[in-house]
């Protein structure tokens, strides 16, 4: 009785000293919008502590959920848009404004909402996936068509006002790769993150939009932070 006691003490010891250590250790402030190399991404998956208790050590793992609760989940929507319009020619319709980064191929804008005013050219949604994963850990969702496939790996932390999201986004067909792109973003709840194909900006034919939102949810699915609609 005695030894357990020392060891659950211990534990609590542990756990305090990690706690500690996530707050003591937060990194600086980032930039709103980041372009990556387009390779995948490099990120550590899991929340402080979890990720670095073994898997075999189940009192520590129990005691961890206890004193943290369980993580918070996130959930994530992409659409990967085709569009038959030049850059500029969608940069000007939507009113966007300068991206806030622009780099290999890609440019980027944070959406004043969470939708895209449509262009007048012909645009195509061509999937629209979703993927609920939890807090801090790294998740792929993929869909495909008779001659296309889409893949979005997602890593985002959930912070006060906003997501730390990094995102590698794929579209292949034919077993090659027609488009890869990668950002790290600080993304607001109830905002959008919209990156535009810039490889050939005066081309009007088989260019990707992407449009892509991310919130906390609860157990049931239902975003924490979505605008409640007003009371009749």
């Amino acid at each position: 009785m005695k030894s357990q006691k020392w060891l659950i003490a211990l534990i609590l010891a542990l756990l305090a000293g990690m706690t500690l250590f996530v707050f003591l250790d937060r990194p600086p402030a980032l930039p709103a919008v980041t372009i990556l190399p387009s390779t995948p991404l490099v990120v550590k998956s899991g929340r402080v502590p979890d990720r670095w208790i073994p898997a075999n050590w189940t009192l520590l793992q129990r005691a961890c959920q206890f004193v943290l609760g369980a993580p918070r989940q996130a959930v994530f929507d992409v659409q990967f848009i085709e569009t038959s319009e030049s850059a500029a020619s969608i940069i000007a319709e939507n009113s966007l404004g300068q991206p806030l980064a622009e780099s290999n191929g890609l440019a980027v804008w944070v959406l004043r909402g969470t939708t895209l005013q449509q262009s007048k050219g012909a645009s195509t949604i061509r999937s629209m996936p979703r993927i609920t994963t939890a807090d801090a850990m790294q998740a792929s969702v993929m869909s495909g068509s008779t001659t296309d496939n889409y893949r979005a790996d997602l890593f985002g932390r959930l912070e006060k006002g906003a997501i730390d999201l990094s995102t590698r986004l794929i579209v292949s067909s034919a077993a090659q790769t027609n488009f890869a792109g990668a950002v790290r973003a600080q993304l607001p709840y109830n905002k959008a993150l919209f990156l535009l194909d810039m490889r050939q900006p005066a081309s009007a034919s088989n260019r990707m939009e992407f449009l892509l939102t991310a919130d906390e949810c609860d157990a049931a699915g239902n975003r924490i932070h979505a605008p409640k609609l007003p009371s009749k």
